[in-house]
């Protein structure tokens, strides 16, 4: 019995040559204009994930991101939330930042102490 013949079909071409040479020469013309790196979305520093609640109170109250995140990263006090453990609530001053497990600020607000 010999086995059957199989028949290899390229895929459509895409207009892409490839050149299989170890350098690329460049001209005026043909340079890319962008710059080099990453894209400019992913050199931006990171934004911070906030519901539209937290957001609207925090703008309300004139408290920046910058603030918020100062709380996250350095807390004086972290505690979960009473009602749900897998929220946790930082505080730092009077700044009091509820997050929830994946991170996301759920809500901000200030106590006096």
């Amino acid at each position: 019995m010999s086995a059957p013949a199989l028949t290899f079909l390229a895929p459509p071409p895409t207009g892409y040559d490839h050149d299989d040479s170890a350098t690329d020469v460049w001209s005026s013309s043909t340079a890319p204009t962008r710059p080099a790196g990453p894209p400019l979305r992913d050199r931006q520093a990171p934004v911070l994930r906030m519901t539209r609640g937290a957001r609207e109170a925090a703008t309300g109250m004139g408290i920046a991101d910058a603030d918020i995140q100062r709380c996250l990263d350095a807390p004086d006090d972290v505690s979960p939330h009473p009602d749900t453990p897998a929220r946790t609530r930082f505080r730092r001053g009077s700044l009091v930042v509820l997050a929830g497990a994946d991170g996301m600020v759920l809500r901000v607000s200030r106590r006096n102490r």
